[in-house]
């Protein structure tokens, strides 16, 4: 969900309407890329990207939206998952101004790694289809993949 720039910490203006959308010199100002505020943005889609690259079914696998409006999306959380046989991987991200912790039920047991920020993040023994509760940072996400 990144546009134009976002994963080197580009943060340009764009008009909402008119030739300036389209024909506005927008050039990548490399320096935001190392500052104090783009090296965390920088590190982040480098592990998203290793992620992605890492896990064949977070890229061929099947896909499935976690579409219940009371239990996620009032709250601005976004539940997916991707999984292809015993791999499964889901993606909680949280669109909203609070930390918010929600019911999921994993379809599968096991341990689940959290790719982003590991080990204290992990799930650990989780049953199949019985509630667990997921922590997710406002502004931010969390991806749990079943080892």
């Amino acid at each position: 969900m990144l546009w134009q720039g976002e994963e080197f910490a580009e943060n340009y203006f764009l008009p909402d309407f008119g030739m300036g959308r389209v024909s506005l010199l927008r050039p990548m100002r490399w320096d935001f890329f190392y500052d104090e505020s783009g090296r965390p943005i920088v590190s982040l889609v480098r592990r998203l990207l290793r992620i992605r690259r890492q896990r064949d079914h977070i890229r061929q696998g099947t896909y499935f939206f976690f579409n219940d409006w009371d239990r996620y999306q009032q709250f601005g959380i976004l539940l997916f998952a991707r999984h292809d046989g015993a791999q499964y991987t889901l993606i909680a991200t949280n669109f909203g101004d609070t930390d918010r912790t929600v019911p999921f039920w994993f379809p599968k047991a096991g341990n689940y790694v959290e790719e982003l920020h590991g080990v204290a993040l992990d799930l650990k023994n989780v049953p199949a289809l019985q509630q667990v509760w997921l922590d997710i940072p406002s502004h931010y996400g969390r991806v749990w993949t079943l080892t």
